[in-house]
């Protein structure tokens, strides 16, 4: 996801990498921190696959690199951006895979775990309530944070028909 985040960042000009450094974390509301190894290690792989190019200002004495999008890196992003997002990690869901094994493994305890999961839950619906607040009028800031709480409360939703079924099970239900 990162290669293509910079590839879309460089779509209107050329920059260095502590620009696309800022303005990734920028764009994703500060909620995702980039160290520059990552940014300038996917840099490199960028330009060797041919996506972007990289020159230093001349003129610049601390050697600082722009990196450009290619024409093949603009069809890149086309592809990436013109394609649906698949969600195969839905179910690789960690806590659901806890609370299966917890179950089959006969641990019980499972509505007590649901419980813990939920109370983390709405402390992240909390924090990203608070990072709303925080975003100010930034539009797809604002967007990005309301589509991680109605994430947060589907999967608060889910817990509670967690909470069901196990009880079901426990009264012998099938």
């Amino acid at each position: 996801m990162l290669k293509h985040a910079l590839l879309g960042l460089l779509a209107r000009q050329p920059r260095h990498g502590y620009e696309l450094k800022n303005a990734l974390e920028q764009t994703l509301g500060g909620n995702w921190e980039i160290n520059f190894g990552q940014i300038y290690t996917t840099l490199g792989r960028l330009e060797r696959d041919g996506l972007v190019t990289s020159h230093t200002d001349a003129g610049d004495r601390r050697g600082k690199r722009d990196y450009a999008l290619t024409a093949r890196g603009r069809d890149e992003l086309e592809a990436w951006l013109g394609h649906p997002v698949e969600k195969p990690e839905a179910l690789r869901d960690k806590f659901f895979i806890k609370l299966v094994v917890r179950h089959r493994a006969g641990y019980g305890g499972a509505l007590a775990m649901i419980s813990d999961q939920r109370q983390a839950y709405l402390k992240q619906l909390r924090e990203m309530r608070t990072l709303a607040t925080e975003a100010g009028d930034d539009p797809l800031v604002s967007l990005l944070l309301e589509g991680a709480m109605l994430h947060l409360q589907a999967d608060l939703q889910w817990l509670d028909l967690c909470d069901e079924r196990l009880e079901e099970l426990a009264q012998g239900g099938t």
